[in-house]
């Protein structure tokens, strides 16, 4: 007999990891819900991103892959979801365009008999990727910038100020200008008819 795989947690039905109990002549499978944990991932409104129903347990490479979706809601019950149309040559990932909050979630197997399902939880930011690292970068330049600029020796309690009052007015003047920024998009939403996806993303209509 071969050695039975261990119970790999925390979700899924594992059939490779049944054993047989001589004690109560049955078998005994993984005490794991199918349900797996819903994974929350921050993402922009002008990101693609990539969703992998995969598992870290085996299971028959036949198994169907299905993919749904609920708009705005972090949730597990799966009566809420609307099936999407998924990858027929890769259909164990999904390729998000523009993503829209709400909960994606992949089952793996037939509805009847699921291996397991897992939930993404897409937390939607407006916004950009490139205005978040511009953002970061200038934060790291005022930091390096201290840092470098801080003496070995006391210095005098004005000196002192005048140093925090200069970051204050950098970090004042940075928030000002993504407040500006978020501003003009608002008013160039709303000037223009919204959509309600990208027409290549399996989130839209």
């Amino acid at each position: 007999m071969t050695k039975v795989p261990a119970c790999v947690p925390p979700c899924g039905f594992q059939p490779d990891a049944r054993v047989f109990r001589c004690a109560t002549c049955h078998f005994a499978d993984c005490e794991f819900p199918l349900d797996c944990p819903v994974q929350d991932l921050r993402t922009y409104t002008d990101e693609t991103i990539v969703l992998l129903c995969d598992v870290p347990f085996s299971f028959p490479g036949s198994l169907p892959v299905t993919w749904m979706y609920v708009p705005n809601l972090r949730t597990q019950d799966i009566s809420l979801f609307k099936e999407l149309k998924g990858n027929p040559e890769n259909p164990s990932s999904l390729t998000i365009e523009e993503p829209a909050p709400g909960t994606v979630a992949c089952r793996l197997g037939e509805v009847s008999k699921p291996f397991v399902r897992k939930f993404f939880y897409l937390n939607v930011s407006e916004g950009s990727v490139e205005e978040e690292r511009g953002l970061q970068a200038v934060f790291s330049t005022v930091l390096h910038w201290l840092h470098n600029e801080t003496p070995l020796v006391p210095v005098p309690t004005m000196g002192l100020a005048l140093g925090v009052a200069s970051m204050a007015l950098v970090l004042l003047v940075v928030a000002l200008w993504q407040c500006a920024r978020w501003t003009s998009r608002r008013r160039e939403q709303q000037g223009t008819p919204e959509d309600s996806g990208s027409p290549d993303s399996p989130l839209g209509p």
